[in-house]
């Protein structure tokens, strides 16, 4: 069972309203502490709740290691409702933070989050990322306008129902950074189911020349053989660029990076979609840092 960041009480009481069908009737505001952060949690016609629940026990102690070595802005490529955000403001409260969003729900959604709470200097742009500036069909998989599985690739998830689709622009990173005058950048996340190549190839650029740490989800193969030719480009991407890749495990308490010395493979297991890419330069000494590191939750 995942834990929660609101008192039993309160998610309780969410649960109540969600099963009796009555949340998305109603607007209000639950007390969270998120890593020690008190945040206000706005719940809006039924979103929100998520923002509440502990669904990646690992990024928590690995962002500590990681912003503390890896100084800079902090890119955060698929915000969703902004469970990173508040994160990386639980550790550091006045890293810079960007993030890329192209769902109108999720984008107001992670603005007022922001706003709530007077995190600083923390923009959420209104677009999302790829290796071209135009516009792409965003699928919904779920009913949810919030959905966190939403995806620019149509042949993603094939056979799955598509309950909306939206039309999203996107931007290249190399080219919005210099409209936005983002500077250095220390970290990027990338939770785009599916979209990870484009995103890659659109911040090139800057990546060979700043070097940051890269966290990513890649969705498992299994049976869909047509994710294959994205997770190998996306592998061979970082051999290009001299990044070392490692899977992220939770267990036992603990974080745990398992290095790949070759590559990914095909397998089924949702558990292994996270990894930690640290440019080839800085990897041993990084790696040394972060061994051991405990999870927290």
């Amino acid at each position: 069972m995942k834990a929660h960041y609101c008192g039993s009480f309160a998610w309780t009481f969410l649960r109540v309203l969600r099963r009796t069908g009555l949340l998305p009737r109603l607007n209000f505001r639950v007390s969270a502490r998120i890593n020690g952060l008190r945040v206000t949690v706005p719940i809006r016609e039924g979103i929100g709740m998520n923002l509440l629940v502990q669904d990646e026990p690992w990024m928590h102690p690995l962002l500590v290691k990681l912003l503390h070595h890896f100084p800079g802005t902090f890119i955060d490529v698929g915000v969703n409702l902004g469970q990173t955000l508040s994160k990386v403001r639980s550790i550091e409260p006045l890293r810079t933070y960007v993030g890329f969003e192209p769902n109108p729900v999720c984008i107001h959604y992670s603005q007022e989050l922001a706003h709530l709470n007077g995190f600083a200097d923390a923009r959420v742009v209104p677009a999302g990322l790829s290796d071209h500036d135009g516009l792409l069909q965003l699928e919904l998989h779920t009913a949810n306008m919030a959905d966190s599985a939403a995806t620019v690739v149509s042949d993603f998830r094939p056979g799955s129902e598509v309950f909306r689709k939206l039309i999203i622009p996107v931007l290249r990173f190399d080219s919005a950074a210099r409209d936005l005058s983002i500077g250095p950048i220390g970290i990027v996340k990338i939770d785009v189911e599916g979209g990870e190549r484009e995103v890659l190839l659109g911040m090139e650029e800057r990546l060979r020349t700043e070097r940051p740490a890269i966290v990513i989800e890649i969705l498992p193969v299994g049976k869909q053989a047509l994710r294959l030719p994205r997770q190998q480009d996306v592998e061979a991407f970082f051999e290009r660029t001299l990044y070392c890749l490692h899977r992220i495990h939770a267990r036992d308490g603990d974080l745990h990076l398992e290095s790949l010395d070759g590559p990914i493979s095909v397998h089924d297991d949702q558990a292994l979609s996270n990894y930690l890419a640290l440019p080839a330069e800085r990897n041993a000494a990084v790696m040394d840092v972060l061994r051991g590191a405990r999870v927290h939750v």
